[in-house]
Order: structure tokens, then C-alpha cells, then sequence
């Protein structure tokens, strides 16, 4: 194997030191005006595209090969267009495009380089395990895990959560640590009352 392989195996296997957004190469003035965005995996011509006649309207996709050729994501139901992205990598050939649709909505799809994969769109990420593809969602009244790709889920977290417009809003932090658990803090009831826990999650459903 070569050194550049051996490398990008590597990169491709470990995690992001941050999971922040990565800013793109891009030109073209942005905000109300056009611009176009590349978001380069480590994986040579494959990565995200967004060409936007402004900020609030774009078409996004994916490209192997050359970014004029980008497969478009088609918007979730009920946004007519979709917004600039956030695009966080997880790692050096995973990538999570994050659209904010108006708070607290957020709704993301996430993108696998190597294998070329695409997810449906999922809504209200909190976090991700990169390792064992799986995310953390706010769904109504509950924390909910599901598998990235198949969206099947493998957990569901219900407490007597604060009431709250969104679940996040009482969830205030919340990781999964290395060794597969969840852990996460909350607001109790009326009193509002900090609870933190770890739980364990399974990597399929039950």
C-alpha cells in the first residue's frame, strides 16, 4: 500500500478533531447576491456543491468526479429551495450538510465519499457517532438514535423533560462518547432541575 493510501485511509478512519463547519472555497459576493461553494473531501474530485442565487436559494449536491457533474439533493418536503449549507466533516470523507430553515428547525444530509452515499433528509441532529454511523435527534418529546443511512431506529429516550418549544431547549448538553454511550443533561419538570446521564446504545435496532 502506498504511503498517499495508507494516508488517506487513515484520515478517511479517524474522526474530526471539531465537528465545525467547514467555510468552502467560494466565489461570488454571497448574502443577497450569487456564489458558488466547493466542499473538498480528502478523497481526489469528490465532494459538495452549492450554487446559490443568494443565500436563502440554492441547489446543493454532490459530485464524483468533476463538480459540474453534481447529483442535486432534492428539498425536503415542506421547503420549496434550500438554503447556503453549513458542511461539517466528520471525518475526511464524511460530510454532514446542515440547512437551517428557521429556529429551531435544522434538517441535514449527510455524505459518504468513498461509497458515494446520500442520506435521506434527517431533521433536528444533535450529534453523531461517526464510528458506528449513527445520529442523536430531537423528535417531539423524545431523543431518538437512528442508523445515518437506513434512518431505522435504535433507540428512544423519553423523560419528563421541562416544557419547552423544542426538545433541544431542555437538552443542554449532549455527546456520544467513544465507548458507544450517550451522554447527555436535562432539564427536570417545573423546577427545571439539571439531570446528567450516560446511557448505553446499541449500534442496531432491537
Amino acid at each position: 500500500m502506498s504511503l498517499l493510501l495508507l494516508a488517506l485511509v487513515v484520515l478517511a478512519a479517524a474522526p474530526a478533531t471539531a465537528a465545525e463547519p467547514t467555510p468552502g472555497e467560494c466565489s461570488g459576493a454571497g448574502g443577497a447576491s450569487p456564489s458558488r461553494c466547493l466542499y473538498r473531501s480528502m478523497l481526489p474530485s469528490a465532494g459538495l456543491v452549492a450554487e446559490c442565487e443568494s443565500d436563502a436559494r440554492c441547489r446543493v449536491g454532490y459530485y464524483a468526479g468533476s463538480p459540474t457533474k453534481a447529483t442535486w439533493l432534492a428539498p425536503p418536503r415542506g421547503l420549496a429551495t434550500l438554503p447556503k449549507p453549513q458542511v461539517i466533516w466528520h471525518s475526511a470523507t464524511f460530510a454532514e450538510a446542515r440547512f437551517d430553515c428557521g429556529r429551531p428547525c435544522s434538517v441535514s444530509y449527510f455524505f459518504e465519499a468513498r461509497r458515494r452515499f446520500i442520506s435521506q433528509p434527517r431533521w433536528f441532529v444533535l450529534d453523531v457517532d461517526l464510528r458506528r454511523q449513527l445520529l442523536a435527534a430531537a423528535e417531539e418529546r423524545a431523543l431518538v438514535v437512528r442508523q445515518i443511512f437506513s434512518g431505522r431506529e435504535v433507540a428512544r429516550i423519553e423523560r419528563p423533560w421541562s416544557q419547552a418549544a423544542w426538545l433541544g431547549d431542555v437538552v443542554t448538553t449532549l455527546r456520544f462518547d467513544p465507548d458507544g454511550r450517550l451522554s447527555f443533561t436535562w432539564l427536570r419538570g417545573s423546577e427545571r432541575a439539571p439531570v446528567s446521564e450516560r446511557v448505553s446504545i446499541p449500534s442496531i435496532p432491537r
